[in-house]
């Protein structure tokens, strides 16, 4: 790209390229916020880039006198490229991402991002002007770019910060930022910081490089896994927290979110799984064919079928909820297990592969002797398998199920 000519269809590229960049960052938002928030922030703060760029172009104020070529696509109303609104936010993210996780006071946090995405912008900068993306109308002492303009991202940053602050305060999310949301930014700097180096530029390069280093300890240093988050709730199934999985169950469990799965085959047979002995709950006890808990913002449908696909290897599954609303509490080794636990049936002919983090064993059996060896507390089942044993058999619903498969194949 440094040592070409732009082609006129670069425009179509660019705009691509700035799609991608943007998923990552989309993606963290809505594990985070939830699909519709996310959009609705994504929204907000591509919508402030479009205005503060007019403004610019227009005015001159924050960044200076500038105007964009035709390189990153269409230009609304003759002045803005569209992809400035995708190009803008994950930068922003990014910055809100790095200052919420290492400051508590409000204050301390806008002026961070703020400096953060100035910091950014010393990397990016030279290199699209380098490119011919935007032209300023008097060119800066670095690399072409003034110092108003670095200025400008610091008033912009500002006002962004401040947007996400007032976002977060009404849609009160449950979960802590999570570092994922740095991503999409990473990428970027790494591009730009790349075409720096290419491009015979030091400075930015140098800094780019930097900021890279300093991205990626940060993601390790503050990473969690959203599916490694339970899901609190209150009696009625309402969302009121998050916790850290492993330490959330001890012995004063809070009530939180889970399901339980009951795979059969086209013979009636019931898949079950022994739990690996290095579980901390129930470890090498025999119970259903999977178990799990639910991410925030996530269906039972789905999270039964990913951690199925995670634990057992089994994919393309078909799931009814039979019952819907059981939950129970019981305690082990003074480990207590408190959930609303949701009952799945579903049938496959499939071959388990048995993830060994997570089953030790797996077996097939006959359901009617299934229910009978669950009914009798020495054969040491868990202790939600034995009640979901007992509610499944009681149910018309899985009756017809179970009787139906069989039927259709032949048993």
């Amino acid at each position: 790209m440094v040592n070409v000519e732009m082609p006129v269809w670069a425009s179509y590229v660019s705009g691509i390229n700035v799609v991608l960049f943007a998923l990552p960052a989309f993606w963290a938002s809505a594990m985070w916020l939830g699909r519709r928030d996310a959009i609705v922030l994504f929204a907000l703060l591509g919508l402030l880039a479009l205005i503060v760029e007019t403004a610019a172009i227009l005015t001159g104020f924050p960044y200076g006198h500038s105007g964009y070529s035709d390189l990153l696509g269409f230009r609304l109303f003759g002045h803005t490229p569209w992809t400035v609104a995708l190009a803008w936010t994950p930068l922003v993210l990014a910055a809100y991402c790095v200052a919420a996780n290492v400051s508590g006071h409000i204050v301390t946090r806008i002026s961070l991002i703020a400096i953060l995405l100035a910091v950014f912008d010393i990397v990016l900068d030279p290199g699209a002007v380098r490119l011919g993306f935007w032209r300023y109308a008097e060119a800066g002492e670095f690399y072409g770019v003034p110092a108003s303009n670095f200025l400008g991202w610091l008033f912009s940053g500002a006002l962004a910060a401040i947007l996400i602050e007032a976002f977060v305060w009404w849609r009160k999310p449950l979960l802590p930022v999570p570092v994922q949301l740095i991503t999409s930014a990473f990428f970027i700097i790494f591009f730009w910081t790349s075409l720096a180096f290419f491009a015979g530029m030091p400075a930015p390069a140098l800094i780019g490089s930097a900021v890279v280093i300093a991205l990626s300890a940060f993601y390790f240093r503050y990473y969690y896994a959203f599916d490694d988050m339970i899901v609190l709730v209150d009696e009625n199934d309402i969302p009121i927290g998050t916790a850290p999985k492993l330490p959330a169950h001890n012995s004063d469990t809070r009530r939180h979110r889970a399901f339980s799965v009951f795979l059969f085959n086209g013979q009636g047979e019931l898949l079950l799984q022994q739990r690996a002995l290095t579980k901390k709950t129930w470890p090498g006890v025999w119970s259903n064919s999977c178990c799990g808990h639910l991410m925030l913002h996530e269906s039972v449908e789905r999270a039964a079928r990913r951690r199925v696909k995670y634990e057992l290897g089994i994919t393309g599954l078909s799931l009814a909820s039979v019952p819907p609303d059981f939950r129970y509490r019981a305690e082990k080794d003074g480990v207590v297990e408190n959930e609303l636990c949701p009952v799945l049936v579903g049938f496959t002919d499939k071959t388990a592969k048995p993830n060994p983090d997570e089953v030790a064993s797996t077996r097939w059996v006959d359901w009617e002797t299934f229910a009978i060896e669950a009914a009798d507390p020495a054969n040491g089942y868990s202790p939600w398998a034995i009640e979901e044993a007992e509610l499944l058999n009681s149910n018309p619903q899985f009756t017809d199920l179970l009787w139906r498969k069989i039927v259709r194949n032949g048993g």
